[in-house]
């Protein structure tokens, strides 16, 4: 018995389409995981609230002068 290959496919396509579903979903997750840690190894500008390297002295957007007292997150 030989199937044509639109009986495959209507048979695989519910399974392809749960495998697509978890791939996307782990993909968000990663996005978001990644995002998460970039946002706490940064900080924003007070002037133009930009994220900027914990350790910057100058805003490299505006070109203000940091204070001391900003606090880096994390």
């Amino acid at each position: 018995m030989i199937f044509s290959p639109l009986e495959i496919l209507l048979c695989l396509a519910p399974f392809m389409l749960i495998v697509f579903t978890i791939g996307v979903g782990l993909y968000a997750q990663n996005v978001a995981l990644a995002r998460k840690e970039f946002e706490r190894d940064t900080r924003k500008c007070p002037n133009c609230q930009k994220l900027l390297n914990p350790e910057a002295y100058i805003c490299r957007f505006c070109r203000k002068e940091l204070h001391e007292y900003i606090p880096a997150r994390g």
